[in-house]
């Protein structure tokens, strides 16, 4: 969403993003394990016996691997208990954003921005992963893993402002809740760029391929994306849009409560049914609770009732 008053050029975008990001004293960025098994991800030569041996290090992680490899989304069958099947069936690029994912959680406590919720953002980032996991469950036309991480990582701007310009970007998150300016405009106004156009260079310059992040760039207006109608990349943006609307929904305060238009354009759009709607979240906000216990995060309140 881009401030109306404003035509901006995506070169200059993407330098202002590149000079923030070089100015920046504090970022988020993988750390200990993730940053290891991340430069083993690089080398060629590397196997995956030492890789999982760099996951089974980190209990905290070991555990994220496998409960995700164990999921019913998988189809089912039997448990896995290996870590080096566990990596099989995600894959290396799933399992290296499984743990950029966990150690940002575990070292990212210390951020100080008012106004900012640091559990209440991962919260979000969980349940929106575990929604886009089911729509590509349901749609079978991208791989869960690709779809969990975008979900997953898909606002990670939003941590990246809060980290490297606290004070800014508590002025932006104080007159958002004033209301009446989206979000994104406010944050183009502040810095030159939102925290999706953030979100998509941090995950490109962490290895996450060039297409996703894309699809994260455009989150927000998949139709304005140039992308093909119908086309892989269009969808998938569609589908993160959907998640990332259901999500806010679901978590709002009742003080505050979310729109719902844009859950009932989207899934219109993707031709997903207001039933199907409801037994995904449902099924995903089960998930979530499992998931926040795995990775040491306060499970919330019962959350707004499903569509």
């Amino acid at each position: 969403m881009s401030d109306p008053a404003t035509t901006r050029d995506p070169s200059e975008t993407i330098g202002n993003i590149r000079r923030f990001l070089l100015a920046a004293e504090a970022l988020p960025s993988p750390k200990g394990t993730a940053l290891r098994f991340a430069e083993l991800a690089r080398d060629p030569d590397a196997g995956m016996d030492a890789m999982a041996q760099v996951i089974r290090s980190d209990p905290a992680l070991s555990g994220f691997v496998l409960r995700a490899a164990n999921a019913a989304r998988y189809g089912g069958g039997k448990p896995i208990l290996d870590l080096n099947r566990a990596m099989v069936r995600l894959g290396v690029n799933a399992v290296r954003s499984h743990a950029l994912a966990v150690s940002l959680i575990r070292d990212g406590k210390g951020v100080r921005c008012a106004r900012f919720d640091y559990d209440g953002f991962w919260t979000a980032s969980l349940l929106t992963a575990s929604l886009m996991e089911a729509l590509a469950r349901r749609n079978n036309e991208f791989p869960a893993p690709d779809a969990f991480v975008l979900g997953l990582l898909s606002r990670i701007g939003r941590l990246a402002f809060a980290t490297a310009a606290p004070g800014d970007y508590a002025q932006v998150l104080e007159r958002d809740a004033a209301g009446g300016v989206a979000l994104e405009v406010l944050e183009q106004r502040a810095f030159g760029f939102d925290h999706h156009e953030l979100s998509s260079v941090l995950l490109a310059d962490w290895g996450i391929p060039t297409a996703l992040a894309d699809v994260v760039y455009w989150q927000c207006d998949p139709e304005g994306g140039g992308f093909a109608p119908e086309s892989r990349p269009y969808r998938l943006a569609g589908a993160l849009q959907l998640a990332g609307s259901l999500a806010d929904y679901c978590l709002a305060p009742a003080e505050h409560p979310q729109d719902a238009g844009t859950v009932y354009l989207r899934a219109a759009v993707l031709e997903v049914p207001a039933g199907e709607i409801a037994a995904l979240t449902e099924a995903s906000l089960a998930d979530l609770r499992d998931w926040l216990r795995l990775v040491g995060l306060p499970v919330p309140a019962t959350p707004a009732p499903v569509l």
